[in-house]
């Protein structure tokens, strides 16, 4: 894996039952710093499997290990990193799937739970939640976060259609073996001790940032505004040839094309605005809330006119 110090990377995380089919879902792209806002996203390290391997991705377990093998700078995970609050702070939700201390009252409580409960062996086994798919219950359940609102996220718990369920509670039981590692730091999350950074990003809103909506059928413009708000920070990407096919073509399956590998380019992207200091949070409030449910992070920068050819 290249060097722990100047790697960023991006995640675009799905959450199948069975490793092939993670491999197919999580998408990790990397590129590393080799001068003063220049970064370089090669067919080395993480991206390796990305050319070599069929599918290209991840099981869960094989990217928390090479997470954990060396940290790296930052790590930009798209799905969704907590609950809203007010389920947070529901004894009823909480005691539904078993947890015999009343609420939750906050997302480490929330996130180690869940890692409790969730193996990360094969096959994935999320019927522990099961009391959370309840369709009785959806008004409450498919609640949003403030920063989901904000960035036009989907609810956390969203078990149909556009679902999340799984994203949720699988990037969880990732996110509580992260901190425990003492490795990383989980933003904006208080406390957590580790030189790495964990943040949370949605594709979706950082590209209608820069006025592309339905990106989804749009892998090519998708990169180039990824790449051009890049440009207009001030930083130079040098990407290989094979990876920009890869993120235009490469679809785990399905009727409709998912672009997956692309979508994990503009989570890269997102991180690497993170680590020059042109991102924000995706969300108004207060720091208590922000700490409770997390937030996503968007640039600050709008490209809409600024393509650069690929």
């Amino acid at each position: 894996m290249l060097a722990a110090s100047n790697t960023v990377v991006g995640v675009d995380f799905g959450a199948p039952r069975r490793a092939r089919d993670q491999r197919r879902k999580i998408i990790a792209i990397a590129a590393h710093a080799v001068a003063d806002r220049r970064y370089r996203v090669d067919a080395i390290g993480v991206n390796e499997r990305l050319i070599a391997k069929d599918p290209p991705g991840w099981s869960a377990k094989e990217l928390l290990d090479e997470l954990l093998t060396r940290t790296v700078r930052i790590v930009a995970f798209d799905f969704p990193f907590s609950l809203p609050d007010v389920l947070l702070r529901d004894e009823k939700f909480a005691a539904s799937a078993g947890y015999t201390h009343g609420a939750f009252s906050g997302w480490r409580t929330f996130n180690a739970f869940v890692a409790e409960r969730l193996p990360l062996g094969e096959p994935l086994d999320f019927r522990p939640f099961d009391a959370w798919r309840s369709r009785s219950d959806r008004a409450r359940l498919w609640a949003r976060r403030a920063t989901d609102i904000v960035a036009g996220g989907q609810p956390p718990l969203k078990d149909k259609f556009q679902a999340t369920f799984q994203m949720t509670l699988l990037g969880n039981a990732v996110l509580s073996r992260l901190w425990e590692s003492h490795r990383y730091r989980i933003l904006p999350f208080p406390g957590g001790r580790g030189t790495g950074e964990v943040i949370e990003v949605y594709p979706g809103a950082t590209l209608r940032q820069m006025g592309l909506a339905n990106y989804k059928s749009r892998p090519e413009e998708a990169m180039r505004l990824g790449i051009a708000a890049c440009t207009a920070a001030g930083i130079t990407l040098d990407v290989d040839p094979r990876l920009r096919a890869l993120c235009c073509r490469y679809s785990s399956g399905g009727k409709t094309p998912d672009y997956d590998a692309a979508d994990a380019f503009i989570a890269l992207c997102t991180a690497i605005l993170h680590a020059e200091g042109t991102c924000r949070m995706a969300i108004d409030g207060d720091a208590l809330l922000k700490g409770s449910e997390g937030a996503i992070w968007v640039p600050r920068i709008a490209c809409r006119s600024a393509l650069v050819p690929l």
